[in-house]
C-alpha cells in the first residue's frame, strides 16, 4: 500500500495547503451566480428548453454546493474556521438538504476506511462494472425520481434521530434497518421534535429561497429546486460517485493508487459531473487536506515527479462510464 508522506513530504504538503479565501469565496458566489442565472433564465425567457437547461445546471449546481460543503468539512475552503463554519453550514450544506457536522463525520470514516466494508460510501461505488442494461436501469431509476424518493425517505429517518452525528450511514442514502428500528421506538412527538430541531437550518434556507421567488412573482418555481435534486442531482452524483472509486482493479483494496481515480474534466463536464475540482480525486485522498482549487497544481506536481503512473488518469466522463460499464 502507497505511503502518502513518501509520495508527498510534509514541506511539499504545506506549499500546496495554502489557501486563498478570496477564492474559496468567489467559488461559493460562482456556483449561486449559476444557480441565479439558471432560475432566470425560466423566468425571463419561459419555455421546456429553459427549463430543461435550467433542470440541468441546477441538478450540477447542487453537486457544486455539495462539493463545497465536503470542502468546509476538510476546512481546507476558507482560512477562518468560522467563517468556514458558517458558509459550510448555511451556504453549502442547507441548500442541499443537508447539515455540514453530520456530513463530516460520515465523510471522514470514508477517507479512512475507502475499498473496505467500512465505508458508509462502499454502496456508491463497489458494483462497478455492470452490464449496460442495468446501467441504464439505474440512470433511469434517477430520471424518474426513484432514487430521490429513497434518498428523501432515509434523510427522513436520519433526522429524526436524536443525534445524526453518531450514525455511521450518515448520507449514503440506504437503508439502514437497525439504525431505522432504533428510531421506530422513539415516540412520534420526540421524533417530530429531533426531526425540526436536525433541520431548522435546512428549513430556514428553504424558505428564504422561495420567499425570494415568491418576492419575484414565481413561487411555484422553487419547485424546481427539489425537483432537480431528486432527478438530475441524482443522476449526475450517481456518475460522480462512481468515478471516484468505481471499476477499478483495487476498488476493494486500502491502497489509493489503485482505488482511487482521477479523470481530466472538459468544460461541460465541470459543469455539472466535475464542479469545484472533484475530478481531481487521487490528488484529494492523497491530501485531504488541500484545498480544491490547489489540486490541478498538485496534479501538475505529481505527474512531473512520475507520482500517477500506477494511478488510473482518464480523460473525460466518457471514458469514465465506459469502465464502469462492460458486458459481463
Amino acid at each position: 500500500m502507497s505511503d502518502p508522506t513518501t509520495i508527498l513530504p510534509r514541506e511539499q504538503l504545506a506549499i500546496f495547503q495554502r489557501k486563498a479565501t478570496w477564492f474559496g469565496a468567489w467559488m461559493i458566489a460562482f456556483n449561486w451566480l449559476l444557480i441565479v442565472a439558471s432560475f432566470a433564465l425560466v423566468i425571463i425567457f419561459p419555455s421546456a428548453l429553459s427549463f430543461v437547461i435550467a433542470w440541468i445546471v441546477i441538478g450540477g449546481r447542487q453537486l457544486g454546493l455539495g462539493i463545497l460543503m465536503h470542502e468546509t468539512a476538510h476546512r481546507s475552503l476558507l482560512n477562518s474556521r468560522e467563517a468556514n463554519e458558517w458558509a459550510g453550514n448555511w451556504l453549502c450544506a442547507a441548500p442541499m438538504f443537508a447539515d455540514l457536522e453530520i456530513y463530516r463525520g460520515y465523510h471522514m470514516t470514508h477517507h479512512v476506511k475507502t475499498g473496505t466494508v467500512e465505508d458508509p460510501d462502499l454502496p456508491n461505488y463497489s458494483g462497478y462494472p455492470v452490464k449496460p442494461i442495468s446501467f441504464v436501469r439505474k440512470i433511469l431509476r434517477d430520471l424518474f425520481g426513484v432514487t430521490g424518493v429513497k434518498a428523501l425517505l432515509t434523510l427522513a429517518v436520519l433526522y429524526s434521530y436524536e443525534d445524526p452525528k453518531s450514525l455511521k450511514f450518515g448520507y449514503a442514502y440506504r437503508k439502514q434497518t437497525a439504525d431505522a428500528t432504533e428510531v421506530e421506538r422513539v415516540p412520534l412527538a420526540k421524533r417530530v421534535f429531533y426531526f425540526l430541531r436536525n433541520t431548522r437550518r435546512v428549513l430556514v434556507v428553504q424558505l428564504l429561497m422561495f420567499a425570494a421567488l415568491w418576492a419575484l412573482g414565481h413561487p411555484l418555481l422553487y419547485i424546481l429546486w427539489p425537483v432537480a435534486w431528486m432527478t438530475s442531482y441524482m443522476v449526475i452524483t450517481r456518475i460522480r460517485n462512481a468515478a471516484e472509486h468505481g471499476g477499478l482493479a483495487g476498488t476493494m483494496t486500502t491502497d489509493m493508487l489503485r482505488n482511487t481515480r482521477t479523470v481530466i474534466a472538459r468544460w461541460w463536464e465541470r459543469l455539472t459531473v466535475a464542479p469545484n475540482y472533484v475530478n481531481f480525486h487521487f490528488e484529494h485522498h492523497l491530501a485531504p487536506t488541500v484545498p480544491s482549487y490547489n489540486l490541478p497544481k498538485l496534479h501538475a506536481h505529481l505527474k512531473a515527479q512520475g507520482h500517477l503512473a500506477d494511478v488510473q488518469v482518464l480523460h473525460g466522463y466518457g471514458e469514465v462510464v465506459k469502465t464502469l460499464v462492460r458486458a459481463k
